[in-house]
């Protein structure tokens, strides 16, 4: 049975690394499948002369009574100035020699497109050739151009909005089903729609595959994916259609109470896909009812229905992923388990995440350290990446020494960025100079709070005074870190809260990367969601129609939800002055990846400015 595995457009800087590692596994497996990635090409053929032309010609068309209005003039000015970081004004002053107004910046595109569309052209081709391996200014300079090709779809299609690092953004759909059917046929809003038209649809023409499997990583891929899927459903009925991924596996309860949902796809995966994807192509292929493919969600008399078999999929039987849509330089995704070692954070889900079923245990979530070091190697001789980036939840420290070790031992040494915490070894400076002369670049660690009494309620296992030891062992180190936190954790008071604030504040020299201060959400099965009353939290359900486990609640006591989403915005705002400069070309995640990507190259990241 041909298969397809595909990808949509989610993350500029970087490839996915789950439907590369399902395509590797089944591709071993000896079936007849095909790995199509719309991730980074999307964005550079989204990005190109021809589709910018009609998207500025949608604009031109909707705008045609502007002239008369000066506040629109303005609102269209203010949106492609701001949503290009100010690039498109930088590109147009070029020829007036002068800085442009935003009542002028439309008019002026207009009447020099032919101009700005061939320097969009010219970065993308730059970009698209070498990528993370160009020098950081060389980049940055291609990069603002491109933000000017991104402003101009903003604009034709407001209020959505390419995101570099998540694909689809805006507000012009929520995660509601309602929002989702309305997504998939609207042409105003949803620029995808003629992407996968022109460039997707006749690929299936000619390949013919008769399964095609979709991946939902994040919640902004659900447009993507559905848009797509209702493209393929019109003009490919025949073929079978299945969906999976992590994010979707968390709410796919959630889409089977909604009958209109259920006409876009004809089964989902639930948690690990490879041995229920393989077995869904032999069942498929031999006709057997879908009943007996593990962890499966089908269609039976008209209506969805969970398959009764359970596997258990151990990761040491996964494969290295083996990517297809790669840019010179991009980081490299690796997974060594998909898991928290800690697992303890009454808040968090991640032990839960990305499982097939929560209610049972699973026990083979870690790979063996031997068959991550071949992945390693794999990696390493296959790709020109400037680093591999460990997705894991948190890395252990001995399990890192370790991934050190092998990294250096090899002769074309391998540089790494991974996801830790604060863990009490990481006190020892010897040990940080170590790892960084070994090749650990850095990542991200969760405080979460900067009050020791709030992070003792949720279990996090932090110590702050050991945190701030840390960060100034992995500064000195060279070792780039980025930190989560949390403000309106349950029962916290203000004056709590401002203690994150200020640890930050006084930390900031220190955290390379930045932070993220976020508001506290209650996740719908998360441990803390069954022990509310212990908290006194009163969880508002749901409507079944979202497509979230993202909660709102009520406290008895401490902040609430209000007010934490208050703190949170109030305290990004009074410090943001200390991020690092970059964050005014990029948000904060592609961010991260930037200046890892320069540190691997051996850059000084403090040297880096913005061109905004």
């Amino acid at each position: 049975m041909k298969t397809w595995i595909c990808e949509t457009m989610s993350c500029f800087l970087s490839p996915i690394q789950g439907p590369a590692r399902l395509y590797a596994y089944v591709k071993k497996a000896g079936f007849d499948v095909q790995f199509r990635s719309f991730n980074q090409e999307a964005y550079f053929r989204l990005l190109s002369g021809d589709y910018l032309e009609d998207a500025l010609s949608r604009l031109e068309s909707s705008t045609e009574s502007m002239v008369r209005s000066q506040y629109l003039r303005k609102s269209i000015g203010s949106l492609l100035h701001n949503n290009s970081n100010e690039a498109l004004g930088h590109v147009l002053a070029k020829l007036s020699g002068k800085k442009l107004d935003t009542s002028n910046i439309y008019y002026a595109l207009v009447g020099n497109k032919d101009y700005v569309l061939s320097e969009i052209e010219k970065s993308n081709k730059v970009l698209y050739k070498d990528f993370l391996n160009l020098p950081p200014d060389v980049f940055l300079q291609h990069f603002q151009n491109l933000h000017c090709g991104k402003a101009i779809i903003d604009a034709a299609y407001f209020p959505s909005q390419i995101d570099f690092s998540f694909g689809f953004s805006g507000l012009s759909y929520g995660l509601r089903a309602s929002d989702l059917v309305r997504s998939v046929d609207d042409e105003r809003f949803n620029f995808m729609l003629p992407y996968f038209r022109k460039e997707v649809l006749p690929l299936i023409e000619q390949d013919q595959p008769e399964l095609i499997g979709m991946a939902i990583t994040h919640s902004s891929e659900f447009v993507l994916v559905f848009s797509l899927s209702s493209l393929i459903r019109k003009h490919f009925p025949d073929i079978h259609i299945c969906l999976g991924g992590a994010t979707l596996s968390e709410v796919a309860y959630r889409i089977q109470k909604n009958p209109s949902l259920h006409n876009f796809f004809d089964s989902m995966i639930l948690g690990p896909a490879e041995h229920s994807f393989c077995q869904l192509i032999e069942h498929l292929e031999h006709g057997k009812n879908l009943s007996t493919v593990p962890d499966a969600i089908y269609k039976k008399n008209g209506s969805l229905t969970k398959s009764e078999p359970h596997y258990e999929f151990d990761l040491n039987d996964a494969c290295c992923p083996e990517y297809v849509d790669f840019r010179p330089g991009s980081p490299l995704p690796l997974e060594t388990s998909n898991t928290c070692y800690w697992g303890k954070c009454i808040f968090c889900y991640y032990p839960r995440m990305g499982l097939s079923d929560i209610s049972r245990q699973h026990d083979r979530r870690s790979r063996d350290l031997e068959l991550v070091c071949k992945d390693i190697e794999i990696l390493n001789e296959k790709y020109d990446s400037l680093f591999i980036a460990f997705t894991d939840s948190a890395i252990p420290p001995k399990r890192l020494e370790h991934i050190a070790d092998y990294c250096y031992s090899l002769s074309k040494k391998v540089k790494f960025s991974a996801f830790v915490r604060f863990e009490k070894e990481f006190r020892s400076l010897s040990l940080c100079r170590d790892l960084a002369e070994k090749g650990f670049l850095g990542g991200q660690a969760g405080l979460e709070s900067g009050c020791q009494a709030s992070n003792d309620l949720i279990n996090k296992g932090v110590n702050v005074t050991d945190a701030e030891t840390i960060l100034k062992n992995f500064h000195s180190s060279g070792i780039l870190i980025h930190v989560y936190s949390i403000v309106g954790i349950p029962g916290e008071t203000e004056d709590q809260a401002s203690e994150t604030l200020k640890f930050i504040e006084r930390m900031s020299p220190y955290i390379s990367l930045d932070w993220q201060i976020y508001c506290f959400y209650l996740l719908e099965n998360s441990p803390l969601a069954e022990r509310v009353k212990e908290f006194d939290m009163e969880p508002i359900p749901l409507p079944d129609d979202y497509l979230t486990q993202l909660m709102t609640y009520n406290v008895q006591q401490g902040l609430t939800m209000t007010d934490s989403v208050k703190l949170s915005i109030k305290y990004q705002e009074k410090i943001k002055h200390l991020r690092h400069p970059i964050n005014d070309t990029f948000d904060i995640e592609s961010s991260k990846i930037f200046l890892l990507a320069q540190h691997a190259k051996g850059i000084d990241i403090s040297k880096i400015k913005s061109l905004c």
